[in-house]
């Protein structure tokens, strides 16, 4: 049986990138163009793909048939939050692409089945979405976790606690 791949994906404007490189402080400001998106090997730490955009306020939502095309089955991949898009997801799933990624703030969640509740931790499986196109149900886990006074959100596609446990899933983040 083949093992699980695991993989990150992440983009951000250029802009951002040289806001927060140390090494690029004392550049001369200008006009920073483009947006770029890259796919880790999370056991590796390598590059498996890089895209850019020439435009810097293009919407992720551009690349997704890129990572649809690109990753394959049997893949736990964890996504920046500018891929928060429900139908995105399902397609993932469909394709036995897995998925972790924070909660929006403010979602509207309805809590299914808890499997566990405890003083810092909260592991549950709920429906997401208002059922429309753009936003279809779907069914993922939320795994919350108390650091201090603060409480960190979580969503994954996998459903069972027993393949992925919530600190197995939180150590990815």
């Amino acid at each position: 049986m083949r093992s699980i791949i695991q993989q990150a994906l992440d983009s951000s404007t250029l802009k951002a990138l040289f806001c927060k490189l140390k090494s690029l402080e004392d550049l001369p400001k200008g006009q920073l163009a483009g947006k770029m998106a890259t796919v880790i090997d999370l056991m590796t730490r390598l590059p498996v793909e890089i895209w850019f955009l020439e435009n810097p306020k293009a919407s992720d939502v551009k690349l997704e048939e890129n990572i649809l095309q690109l990753v394959e089955g049997k893949t736990l991949l964890l996504l920046d939050r500018g891929f928060y898009h429900f139908s995105f997801w399902l397609k993932l799933i469909e394709r036995e692409i897995h998925l972790i990624t924070r909660l929006k703030k403010g979602a509207s969640i309805k809590i299914e089945q808890v499997f566990t509740q405890s003083y810092d931790l909260r592991d549950s499986l709920i429906r997401l979405g208002s059922g429309i196109t753009k936003t279809p149900y779907i069914t993922l886990r939320l795994i919350e976790v108390r650091s201090g006074n603060t409480w960190h959100s979580y969503l994954t596609s996998v459903l069972d606690p027993k393949i992925l446990p919530p600190y197995v899933a939180i150590r990815f983040t």
